[in-house]
This record gives structure tokens, C-alpha cells and sequence, in this order.
């Protein structure tokens, strides 16, 4: 007979799914679905299912501690690494520390660090990993409707008749509300699921329409959505005006793009901008679900602006639906409850904000003024401050920077300059530039509250003792708090005791559960939809649409950094594996680090199926296995959570731009180079030939006229002398190649100076094609010529421009590769 030991949320995802930890009759330690959790009902993935064989393996032996990075850690006591952190953090001045923290954590973990950094070290440089995730959504939720918090509820998903995926791969990266969406499809067939990516994921394998876009470029796709909602007037005008406002401004931000337009940018067919517009016009209930795809970007904000003034627009809200961010962490919602972020304090409240500020100051019994009123440095401003001495210390908790960071050569610059805390149950690849290693106790070894992506707070109860070495994360804090001097607000003897002193906070706040206790768990705050009565938490009480204004990525994708690097995980793995890396049942089905590549970017590259290859951008480069797959044309997949154990980690090559609003970094663009295998070789057939030659009498007095008409109609003449200079040496290399094909000197001589030529006018290789094109067209326009003449002509063109290009991509190379 089993014997329930205990119930608890997933550690991993947000989706929050409530577990049931239990010893069967052999006395091993089992988990399964909890059936009466009202967010999951029972229902959960492959990943924490074999947590508990490996929750021992690689954990922190002891309190680890060495001076310089260069000497070896020596063990030292738990007395002697709190005394070593309070005599650090009294060196310092407030803003000299930094504390970096998880949305792994319990909330009661988050609110005591946070109350220890914000009121009591008396500096706002706290950050979480949330930063690189969720921080992005954050804002949109807040611009729009004046608070964090997603509006609806898993529960939406039962009736609704259409579900967009913008940006996430749901069927990998929270399984479980992927299924649960397949499941209403299976019920009500008519259902339409809508995948927006540029990888062709397993979630775009179940979708009715899959809109491969050009990464970077989903805030064009959203504002051309809302202006054919506008010019159809396929919108909820009474919505409009009595519960929102704003509406012209973002429209007529929207029709810069109509979907002519956004479709050139966005690199997709047209008419599925048509498609997706009459989806969220004439669909029963529409919910938008989005993740990294979204968020990680240096126009992250805006991104989930323009999705969320599609649904303001169409009054999808409540019973016609949803924007739903889907959260990467199993408590990175409880986190953003705390105010763990630079700018928040707990029950959503800003450093901001004077009177927040205030009653936090009282609450905490702090002087008035103690608390800060401008947001800390976030993580990757920090780096800076780190590497310039600025920022002396930096406390990573429960989090593994050394591997999710972006410009990790950076990064771990800045690492090698600072003293390091790291404070975590597992010898992370961050212990590597540690000073001081804290051995910490994780999930089912402490008890504490996590709250799901829909809300849903659930009660985690501890069901093993950890082991001997370690101490709770807020327990931590408290030891140090003691030792400087400030023992009288962290008396914490449980979890408990901060649960009801955090929850305090929240009372009248939208997040209000002040009222609730252990035993309440699992509960919703705010119920099914969260602002019922369509009263958002603005100042005038509207939601509000904002302009959402496209902007390119920071990196330029010219050559020879011209594909883009996108990021995300795998089926089975999570983060930075260093639980699920451990379960060979989990490994088993695992690729070894890759990057993926269209077909036909391979084929151009040379590359073939597990080929190694150099891949490189501007911030560093990594040798790595090649993968061939379908994905959009020009861009590239890898999985950011194999650790140096593994091999290079994929975020020595990702780009640390930032969006201006939520300081979220560029995680899903990065340009990089790949190194061709082999060179592909162009060769024309006899046939082709043979055309050519037989229609060159009939074409060779205006030959000169042909190229020249191409090249401007290409904009090329851009300047006199080498507009001229092309145009000659372009009409010799085709009369030279007809006449005398055997003179392979000046056919080469002729190339190489055009290619100097397209080089100095910035030229990028895939100009090429577009180039034979356009002179097959002019061919066509000045002379009579059959088709197969025109196609020989066309082929022929791109035959040499193939050569010269070459060149280009040589000479760009020597340029530019050699300065990385």
C-alpha cells in the first residue's frame, strides 16, 4: 500500500501543475499528478517524474570558501561564511552590491531577500532571472491594463474556438496546457490553432496555420493585424469606447503597415495576415498565449503592446478571451507578487511610487526615506559595474548566470572581477567563479508557496529532510541580517511566519490574499478572470492602447553575419539541466548540443546532418553539431541550457542588447557566421549554354543597355564613376564569357572588380538572385527573345554573378571576421 507523503507544485515550468509525492509499498519515492489541484487536475509531463532519484546527485558538500579564484575552495563553517558576508556587505558601499536572484524560489524566500536588499542593505540592485524572461511581458500587462497579472484562466481554454501561439513552443515548453489545448481541439474540431515562429516546432505540427516569421518582427505582424481590423471594422467599437482608451493613436501607428507592407518585412505570404486578422475578428474566443519569443528581445515591449491591442480592439478580455503569458518559472509570478524585480516591492508595488514606497517603510518599520526611489541596475546593466569595479559583490541564488546569461564571454569577464556568492543545492557551472558557496536546501526539502502562471497559488510541503549541510534560502539571509545588526525584523523561526506576514502586504491590492493560510492552498487570486467588471487598474480606470512601435534588432544581419540565431530548450530538458540533466530517462531522447539549419542554408553552407561546424558572431564562437531541419530560410536554432560540461555554451554567441522599457535582453537574434564546409559550385548546362550563344548576335549592340537598365533598376547608381565602371566591366565579363570562355584571367580580373565595387556600395550576397531576375526582366522588355532564350540569359547572369559574389563574400570576411 502507497503512503501520500505530501503534495506540491512542478519545479519547473510555470504551469504550475500540482504534484502528489508518495512512498509506494517497496518504499520508493514516487510522484504523480495531484487530481484535485484546481489548476492541472492531475495532469503532468515526463520532467519531475524521476526528480527523485536525482535530487541528491552533485549537491554543495559544505560551506565553500577561497579569497582569490585562482586558490582551491577549502571548506569552511556556517559561522564563518555569515561572518564573511556581513563583513563584505559593511565594506561596501549599499550600491556595491548586487543580489541576483530565482523564479525557483518560494514567495516566502523572495519576500525575505527582497526585504533584506530593498529595506535593510538600503540598495535596489536585486534582480531575478525573471529578467531574461518574464520582464518584457511584465510591461505590456502594466502600460496596458496598470498592473501585472495575467487576466484570464487555464479554465478559458475549455470554451474557446482559436489559440495563438506567438513565440512559444508550448508542446515543449509547458506540455501540459498544450495538451489540455488538444484536448478542447479533439472536443470541438472547428477549434483553429495558429503557431507564430520561425522554426517549424512541435507545437506548429498541430497547427492549422503555421506563420513562419522573420524573427524580430512580430510587432509589424500585430500593428498590420489591428489596421485591417480597423479599415474591415472588425472591431468592438462599444468596448472601445467604454473601456479603453488610446485607440486612435495606436492605429494610426498600426497603418504604416498593411499587410503588402508586413509582409515584405515579416518575410511570410500575405494572406496569412488576412487569416489571422479574421481569426480574432469572427472567432467565438480568441486566446493569445506567447513566451521567450515575445519577451526576449530589444523590442520586447512593444511586441506584446501590439498583441494585447488586438485583443482591446476586438474586446477579446473575460468570455472572448485572453492575452495570456505563459511564464517560464514554477515561481517567477510569486516573484513579480514580491516585487523582486529592481523596481517592485511586494503586493506589486514600485520603489516608484512615494506612497508605496511609504507604507513599505512603515510596514517594515524603516525611517521614511530608507527605501529608494529609482530602480537598481538591472542584471545586464550590471555587468558594467562588475567589470569596472563599481559593483564589488555579486550573491547569485538559486540560478545558474554562468550559462543563461547573454555575451557570456562578457559576463564571465565580469565574474572573474567580482566577489562572487553562490548559493545554490547543486555545484552549478556559476561555483566556477565563485568565491563563497552557500549549500543551500531546494523543493520537497523546505516548505513554501509558488504561484502558477493562471494564478494559482499552491502549498509545497517538504517530503524528505535536506541534507545536513544545507539551510533554507531565507534562513540564509536571516543568519547574515543577525549579524548586521538587524535580528529584530528577521526572527523567522518557519516559513509560515513569513508567509503571514508577506501576505499582509497584498491587502487591497490586486493581488490580495490576506486572508489566506497554508491550508486554503491551492487557491486563485482574483479569480477566473481578474478584471471581471472590465475596471483595470489605470488611473482612469480604462485600458489602455499604446502606439507599438517597431524597431529593427541591434544586431545587423549583413554579411557575413547574415543568419539569425534564435534560442530555447528541448523536449525533456529544462534550464540548465542541472536536475533534469541527471535522469537518464530524461536524457535518453536527447540530441547533444546542436544548432539547427534550413535545408537549403545547409546546402549553400556545404553543411550535412552532423556535421561539426564553427559558428561565430561578434561576441565569441563555438564549435558545435549541425542539424538540418525545417526552418525559415536564414535562420538558425540552438538550445541555450547545455552547460560547459556539455560544450560551448550557445549564449557565448547571443547577443545583451536590451529593450528600453523592460531591460529585457536580445535572446532570440543574434547574427552569426557559419563557416561553409564546402563552397557550392555553379556550373551551366551545355544546353543553357548553347542558348546562350545562339541568341548573344541578337542581343549583343544593347548589351550595355540590358545591364545598366538592371542595375538601376537595382538602385545602384548610386555614383557616377563606379556606376559606369560596373556596368562596363559587367558587359565585358558577359561578352568575354560568350566570346572567349577559355580566358579565365580576365574573366577572374573583370570579377574581382565589380565584386570591389559591390563591396563598396555595401552589397549583400542574396542580391544575387534578385539581380538575374531583374535582367531577365529587362531582357525581356529590349529584346524579342523566346522564353527558353530569357531563362538561358537568366541563368547565365546568375552563373557569373555567383563568381563575383565570391568574392564579395571573401572580401566581407577578411574585413570584417578577422576583427572578432
Amino acid at each position: 500500500m502507497s503512503e501520500k507523503l505530501a503534495t506540491a507544485q512542478c519545479p519547473y515550468c510555470g504551469v504550475g501543475c500540482g504534484l502528489e509525492i508518495i512512498k509506494d509499498k517497496k518504499g520508493r519515492i514516487k510522484i504523480k499528478g495531484d487530481a484535485s489541484h484546481i489548476a492541472t487536475k492531475g495532469d503532468l509531463c515526463l520532467k519531475p517524474i524521476p526528480l527523485p532519484k536525482v535530487m541528491d546527485i552533485g549537491r554543495v558538500p559544505a560551506p565553500l570558501y577561497r579569497e582569490s579564484k585562482k586558490e582551491q575552495f577549502r571548506e569552511i563553517s556556517w559561522e564563518e561564511a555569515f561572518e564573511i558576508i556581513a563583513r563584505k556587505i559593511k565594506e561596501n558601499l549599499p550600491d556595491e552590491n548586487y543580489f541576483y536572484i530565482s523564479g525557483q524560489l518560494t514567495t516566502e524566500d523572495s519576500y525575505v531577500i527582497n526585504k533584506f536588499v530593498k529595506g535593510f542593505v538600503g540598495t535596489n540592485n536585486i534582480d531575478a532571472n525573471s529578467r531574461l524572461c518574464m520582464a518584457s511581458a511584465v510591461m505590456g500587462y502594466k502600460l496596458s491594463f496598470g498592473s501585472d497579472g495575467p487576466p484570464g484562466s487555464y479554465e478559458d481554454i475549455d470554451d474557446a474556438d482559436a489559440f495563438v501561439f506567438a513565440g512559444s513552443n508550448a508542446a515543449w515548453s509547458h506540455p501540459v496546457l498544450f495538451k489540455r489545448v488538444l484536448n478542447r481541439k479533439k472536443k470541438y474540431p472547428d477549434a483553429k490553432i495558429i503557431v507564430i515562429d520561425p522554426v517549424f516546432t512541435a507545437t506548429a505540427e498541430k497547427a492549422d496555420l503555421w506563420i513562419d516569421i522573420k524573427p524580430g518582427t512580430d510587432v509589424v505582424l500585430f500593428n498590420s493585424i489591428l489596421y485591417l481590423l480597423n479599415k474591415k471594422n472588425w472591431i468592438d467599437l462599444d468596448f472601445i469606447k467604454n473601456h479603453t482608451e488610446g485607440f486612435e493613436e495606436a492605429v494610426k501607428e498600426a497603418e504604416k503597415y498593411p499587410p503588402e507592407v508586413a509582409a515584405e518585412i515579416c518575410q511570410i505570404e500575405e494572406y496569412k495576415i488576412y487569416k489571422l486578422a479574421e481569426i480574432y475578428a469572427k472567432s467565438k474566443k480568441v486566446i493569445s498565449f506567447w513566451t521567450m519569443g515575445f519577451n526576449q528581445s530589444s523590442n520586447g515591449t512593444m511586441k506584446n503592446l501590439s498583441l494585447i491591442n488586438v485583443h482591446l480592439a476586438t474586446g477579446r478580455i473575460n468570455e472572448k478571451g485572453c492575452p495570456f503569458s505563459l511564464t517560464g518559472q514554477p515561481n517567477a509570478m510569486g516573484g513579480r507578487e514580491v516585487g523582486y524585480l529592481v523596481n517592485g516591492l511586494p503586493g506589486y508595488r514600485d520603489v516608484r511610487n512615494s506612497q508605496d514606497r511609504g507604507y513599505m517603510e512603515g510596514f517594515w518599520g524603516l525611517p521614511e526615506g530608507r527605501i529608494k526611489d529609482k530602480p537598481g541596475l538591472t542584471i545586464v546593466e550590471a555587468i558594467d559595474k562588475m567589470i569596472s569595479g563599481d559593483i564589488k559583490l555579486l550573491w547569485i541564488v538559486c540560478t545558474n548566470p554562468a550559462v543563461t546569461m547573454p555575451n557570456l564571454n562578457k559576463f564571465w569577464k565580469a565574474l572573474r572581477n567580482t566577489f562572487v556568492i553562490v548559493q545554490d543545492a547543486y555545484l552549478s557551472d556559476s561555483v566556477d567563479y565563485a568565491n563563497l558557496v552557500l549549500p543551500a536546501s531546494q523543493w520537497g526539502e523546505k516548505e513554501g508557496v509558488m504561484t502558477g502562471s493562471d494564478r494559482t497559488i499552491t502549498y509545497n510541503k517538504p517530503f524528505r529532510e535536506p541534507p545536513p549541510q544545507c539551510k533554507h534560502d531565507w534562513e540564509i539571509f536571516c543568519e547574515v541580517a543577525k549579524r548586521l545588526g538587524w535580528e529584530k525584523s528577521f526572527q523567522y523561526k518557519n516559513s509560515r511566519e513569513i508567509f503571514d506576514e508577506y501576505k499582509q502586504t497584498t491587502k487591497g491590492r490586486l493581488c490580495d490574499i490576506s486572508d489566506w493560510t497554508y491550508e486554503d492552498l491551492p487557491k486563485q487570486w482574483g479569480g477566473k478572470w481578474l478584471y471581471k467588471d472590465k475596471k483595470f487598474k489605470t488611473p482612469t480606470g480604462k485600458a489602455k492602447f499604446n502606439p507599438a512601435v517597431y524597431e529593427r534588432p541591434s544586431d545587423i544581419t549583413d554579411y557575413p553575419y547574415s543568419i539569425v540565431l534564435t534560442t530555447g530548450r528541448t523536449k525533456k530538458q529544462w534550464h540548465t539541466m542541472t536536475r533534469t540533466g541527471k535522469a537518464m530517462e530524461l536524457l535518453r531522447d536527447e540530441d547533444e548540443p546542436f544548432i539547427m539549419l534550413s535545408e537549403e542554408d545547409a546546402f549553400e553552407l556545404g553543411v550535412l546532418e552532423n556535421d561539426y561546424i564553427n559558428v561565430k558572431s561578434i561576441r565569441g564562437q563555438i564549435y558545435i553539431k549541425a542539424k538540418i531541419g525545417k526552418i525559415k530560410k536564414g535562420v538558425a536554432f540552438a538550445p541555450f541550457g547545455y552547460g560547459k560540461i556539455y560544450h560551448f555554451p550557445t549564449n557565448i554567441l547571443v547577443s545583451d542588447a536590451i529593450d528600453p522599457i523592460s531591460k529585457e535582453p536580445e535572446l532570440k537574434f543574434s547574427s552569426i557566421h557559419i563557416k561553409s564546409k564546402k563552397r557550392r559550385v555553379y556550373r551551366l548546362s551545355d544546353n543553357i549554354f548553347n542558348n546562350l550563344k545562339e541568341s548573344y548576335p541578337q542581343v549583343e549592340s544593347y548589351l550595355d543597355e540590358a545591364v545598366e537598365k538592371t542595375y538601376k533598376k537595382l538602385g545602384l547608381d548610386r555614383e557616377e564613376i563606379s556606376f559606369k565602371e560596373i556596368v562596363e566591366n559587367t558587359t565585358i565579363l558577359l561578352k568575354t564569357f560568350l566570346e572567349n570562355p577559355s580566358d579565365s584571367e580576365k574573366i577572374y580580373t573583370i570579377s574581382n572588380e565589380i565584386a570591389n565595387v559591390f563591396v563598396s556600395y555595401h552589397l549583400q550576397p542574396e542580391i544575387q538572385v534578385k539581380m538575374a531576375k531583374e535582367f531577365k526582366n529587362t531582357m525581356k522588355k529590349i529584346f524579342n527573345l523566346e522564353d527558353e532564350y530569357l531563362e538561358a540569359w537568366e541563368f547565365g547572369f546568375e552563373f557569373l554573378m555567383n563568381r563575383v559574389f565570391e568574392t564579395v563574400k571573401r572580401l566581407y570576411e577578411n574585413q570584417i571576421l578577422n576583427k572578432v
